[in-house]
């Protein structure tokens, strides 16, 4: 009668050709590995959470203690502040007129000697303004050069003033008035223009012989 070959269920690392008994510890061996492997991945991803965790804590008590900084003793906290003189508002809003089609110069452009000395021609005459944190209004005297339409040299100075002063400061100009104060033509301002620097120059001559 032929001999029975005994089959081997396990096919790695080779064939087992041994009793029931060492088949079982083979599988154990290799369920004990494969245990030991999940372990140490459950084990792994247990690390980075915690590292997570704290990186995540470092970041909170970071952002807690910048805040607490910024408190007073009261608790309120600080609030940093762009402002604005009302001069610097003024001077800007003057030259945004002056580049203006139509407007000769702004009210009292024309000086004395006794104002030259004092540092020269004023870029803030004819120009008023009311400043706040966020808004701005203005307030402009002009001279218009005949010939130019009022309304229309108006409309572009307001669209000219509001552009100017919120590209520099940020600050939005919620009113805009403007006075035509004279009209010259513009041989007429020129005249004048030049009879005011003849009449600082012999100022300044009377003043130089006292």
């Amino acid at each position: 009668m032929a001999s029975q070959t005994q089959v081997c269920l396990i096919a790695e690392p080779r064939p087992c050709t041994s009793c029931q008994l060492a088949c079982w510890v083979h599988l154990s061996l290799k369920h004990k590995k494969e245990q030991e492997k999940i372990e140490k991945e459950q084990e792994k991803r247990e690390k980075e959470q915690e590292r997570a965790q704290k990186r995540e804590n470092f970041v909170d008590n970071l952002q807690d203690n910048f805040k607490d900084n910024f408190k007073d003793d009261e608790g309120q906290a600080h609030e940093s502040k762009l402002t604005f003189e009302d001069s610097v508002i003024e001077k800007i809003a003057s030259i945004a007129c002056q580049e203006v089609p139509g407007v000769l110069d702004m009210k009292g452009g024309f000086f004395s000697g006794i104002s030259e000395q004092f540092g020269g021609r004023s870029l803030t005459k004819g120009i008023s303004a009311d400043v706040g944190e966020k808004e701005a209004a203005i307030d402009a005297s002009i001279i218009l050069e005949y010939g130019y339409s009022a309304p229309k040299v108006f409309e572009e100075l307001k669209r000219n003033i509001a552009q100017s002063v919120g590209q520099m400061t940020g600050l939005k100009v919620v009113e805009v008035n403007v006075r035509v104060d004279d009209v010259m033509t513009k041989k007429e301002y020129e005249i004048k223009r030049r009879n005011t620097r003849n009449e600082d120059s012999n100022y300044e001559q009377e003043s130089s012989l006292r």
